[in-house]
């Protein structure tokens, strides 16, 4: 979204996304596809076709993009179930949540007043 946001107006294939951030062209796509569900880009497909940002960068927050991931977690565990008889394996899956909802709470407000336009003017052009 940042590489978009840095060529607003611009599109940018996939390729050139997976290159700029050392990622697999699919992967790119597939996260685009859900960018595109969440009405923060729009694609264009063919040779000259690509992804761009559906909107301004000014009206689009790290709270849409985590919102349009699916609020991945912040924290991760194994995944293995618990063990029941090991009290501390049996309480990790809450440990996690809780560190997950502590990190969330913290980090709303933050996501919700940065803008990918800030990100590229504080960030990328300082």
């Amino acid at each position: 979204m940042l590489a978009l946001a840095y060529n607003d107006g611009v599109m940018v294939n996939s390729s050139m996304l997976a290159q700029s951030i050392g990622a697999n062209a699919v992967t790119i796509r597939k996260v685009v596809g859900q960018l595109v569900q969440a009405g923060l880009v729009d694609t264009q497909p063919g040779p000259k076709g690509g992804a761009r940002l559906s909107r301004s960068p000014e009206l689009i927050t790290v709270e849409d993009i985590y919102e349009a991931m699916g609020r991945p977690a912040f924290v991760s565990g194994h995944d293995k179930d618990p063990r029941m008889q090991c009290e501390v394996s049996r309480c990790m899956p809450h440990v996690i949540e809780r560190l997950n909802q502590g990190i969330a709470d913290k980090a709303a407000g933050l996501f919700q007043r940065t803008t990918l336009h800030h990100l590229v003017q504080e960030e990328i052009h300082p």
